[in-house]
């Protein structure tokens, strides 16, 4: 069976300039971005064209064209494959290299496959789709639709088919299950009610169709012989008792789907291979302890041999180890764009900015022993915010609120690295993925002594090395176009430009909560942030304002 290895779409939805996504082997493809950002519509093309309706046959709506302009043409979406096949009657086994929808007025034939050396063949069949399906577990989960015999495309009806095939290969088994399901019905015509019920149908279809060609009979699918497996059903159940699909959470809905998903790649295709899952939002409905058991669930999964993709806005589906998996969806003048980097890439990346020890098999390591979830989700965010601790993560986004810079509401993730050492390499991840990124730090020479660390950090930043002598030395308030010195230390500046109010605040709170200074200095600065007195011609409210627009030029619009 085969796999997706890359999707390409253009002019679909919020897609307008082409873009494309790999799919990493033994990986998830997570698409990770904020809302409205183009992710679903990612999705979307995918079962357009793997999915359980026939692509060919698919006539888009105006809202399928890239802002809604018919004018706009040709819609593409397109596949590159591997371990596919089509077998010609007069060629042979031949491989199938992808598959494309492309839609144009005038097109017959919008569906093709592409075959060695890139010909396309207009003719592609049911059993090239069915090498590499997608099933799609969508946010509103539907596991009793995936369950049932609704379409020829649901989990259920799938491997109703497979079983049949596999059991009708053996003639003598066939033999011996029809002689099996006759005794069985006999058994059932023995009740009165059904035999009179069922001789009776039979003889009022029979005066009543005339000539028609079919009747109609009584019968339990269980004992269909044209399809011996039609009857099989799955359901859920607690303890001994049988239950409804509506008496599941949404959480125990979407555990089940990919627990079916994963057993039936397993029973079918050994490896998993051929067979694409893609979860929406596995989040939903689940709570923490959950969320995290689900994305190890995922990896694990993928890391058999199904290919998995999720769309998500949680931190709790990353990990850095398959970053190969990651792909940013973002808008950017209307349309969306995505970036995605392999492990070598993005080394190299990293080697370009500053690291030149970065390599592909060590890169990835290096930031798994240092990644958070709270780092991980500066991916969701428009625009990152990087600070050496957690003084700095609580009291910040305070003091700009009130300088008129609401981070939550533009969507600026302030994120704490732990040491002025980790901030050049948080600011290669984050700059990698097209996110701007402003960098807040001191002179505390305690954790930078020979200055090697800050000097690491101005020249990833690109800072003209002349600069670099005021930046590492000064004991003021330094605000710059991509970096912020808060003198010495955060504590000391604020009290500086703040004044006697500052430090009479510090004590106020050091007595309510009974701790020392240095216990409480996250807690401390975020109680003043709060409380300090707004006076616009103080030095540190004009500081603030100036560092608002340096973080977000727009002027507080993202």
């Amino acid at each position: 069976m085969g796999r997706v290895r890359s999707l390409r779409i253009r002019n679909f939805k919020s897609i307008g300039d082409e873009i494309e996504v790999q799919f990493p082997p033994k990986q998830p493809l997570i698409l990770i971005g904020e809302n409205n950002a183009g992710k679903s519509n990612i999705v979307r093309a995918l079962e357009l064209l793997l999915g359980e309706t026939w692509p060919g046959s698919y006539d888009p709506e105006d809202h399928d064209f890239h802002n809604r302009d018919r004018s706009i043409e040709p819609l593409e979406i397109r596949v590159t494959l591997e371990g596919v096949t089509h077998a010609d009657k007069y060629k042979g086994t031949l491989s199938v290299e992808g598959l494309v929808w492309r839609y144009e007025a005038g097109e017959k034939r919008p569906f093709r496959m592409i075959l060695s050396g890139g010909i396309e063949n207009p003719y592609p069949s049911n059993d090239v789709r069915e090498q590499c399906f997608c099933i799609a577990v969508g946010a509103d989960r539907r596991l009793s639709y995936q369950l049932s015999y609704t379409s020829k495309y649901t989990f259920l009806s799938r491997l109703m088919r497979r079983f049949h095939r596999a059991l009708s290969d053996d003639e003598a088994r066939v033999e011996a299950l029809r002689e099996s399901f006759e005794q069985t019905k006999g058994l059932f015509l023995g009740i009165d009610a059904f035999a009179t019920f069922t001789t009776e149908l039979q003889k009022q279809v029979s005066q009543l169709s005339g000539n028609l060609k079919y009747g109609l009979k009584v019968d339990f699918s269980a004992y269909d012989p044209s399809n011996f497996f039609h009857a099989l059903r799955v359901f859920p159940y607690e303890g001994k008792d049988v239950r409804a699909f509506s008496e599941l959470g949404t959480g125990q809905e979407q555990i089940f789907a990919i627990s079916f998903a994963y057993a039936y790649a397993k029973a079918f295709h050994g490896d998993g291979s051929g067979l694409i899952v893609v979860i929406e939002e596995p989040e939903a409905h689940l709570h923490p302890l959950a969320q995290e058991w689900m994305g190890q669930v995922i990896r694990d999964v993928a890391a058999a041999g199904v290919q998995v993709v999720v769309t998500t806005h949680s931190p709790k589906f990353l990990d850095m180890s398959g970053l190969d998996g990651f792909a940013l969806a973002r808008k950017i003048e209307g349309g969306t764009h995505v970036v995605q980097w392999s492990h070598e890439d993005f080394a190299s990346y990293c080697r370009e900015h500053g690291a030149p020890r970065a390599g592909g098999e060590t890169v990835l390591p290096f930031y798994a022993a240092v990644a958070t979830e709270d780092l991980l989700s500066g991916l969701f965010a428009r625009r990152v915010l990087l600070v050496e601790g957690p003084t700095e993560a609580l009291a910040l986004p305070v003091y700009l609120d009130r300088v008129g810079l609401n981070t939550l509401s533009n969507g600026i993730a302030v994120l704490p690295v732990h040491g002025v050492g980790n901030l050049a390499k948080w600011w290669r991840f984050f700059s990698a993925y097209g996110l701007p990124v402003y960098v807040a730090f001191d002179n505390d020479a305690r954790d930078d002594d020979q200055e090697i660390k800050r000097k690491d950090l101005l020249q990833t930043l690109g800072i003209n090395a002349q600069e670099w002598p005021e930046a590492i030395s000064t004991k003021q308030w330094l605000i710059g176009e991509s970096y912020c010195v808060f003198g010495r230390n955060f504590e000391e500046t604020l009290r500086a430009n703040f004044g006697e109010a500052y430090r009479a605040l510090e004590g106020e709170a050091l007595e309510q909560f009974g701790l020392s200074a240095e216990q409480a200095k996250p807690l401390v600065a975020r109680y003043v942030a709060e409380r300090l007195e707004k006076d616009d011609q103080a030095p540190g409210w004009k500081g603030l304002e100036m560092l608002s627009k340096a973080i977000c030029p727009a002027g507080g619009q993202v």
